[in-house]
């Protein structure tokens, strides 16, 4: 069993700092490179360590583009109340898949907030 394995045992256990280890010797021995970095930033979410969660989530993206990497991304930025960046990266995941009602969601939220602001 490698570590991604073993990782992913972990992280259906909540047991997310063993999960967090594991998925890090996973990236470092290049098992599921992509998915395992973003992993690692899903376990950080579940901490409620935003910062830490956007470094990995930033290296999935390098991997690979897909919608969930940038949803979680923009997710981060919320969390740190930086409404820019979210909206920005809500945006980039809809493009992506633009059938994620979530994220339609987030973005209207964004937006009506923004409209909010204005009047």
């Amino acid at each position: 069993m490698n570590y991604f394995e073993k990782a992913n045992e972990s992280y259906n256990i909540r047991d997310y700092n063993k999960a967090i280890n594991l998925y890090k010797k996973a990236i470092k021995n290049k098992e599921n490179e992509s998915c395992s970095s973003y992993n690692t930033a899903v376990c950080f979410i579940k901490l409620k360590k935003y910062e830490d969660a956007l470094y990995y989530l930033k290296e999935a993206i390098k991997l690979k583009k897909e919608s969930k990497y940038f949803f979680n991304l923009a997710y981060c930025y919320a969390m740190l109340n930086n409404s820019k960046k979210a909206l920005i990266y809500f945006k980039t995941a809809w493009s992506l898949d633009n059938n994620d009602k979530d994220c339609e969601k987030a973005i209207n939220f964004i937006m009506d907030n923004y409209k909010k602001k204005l009047s």
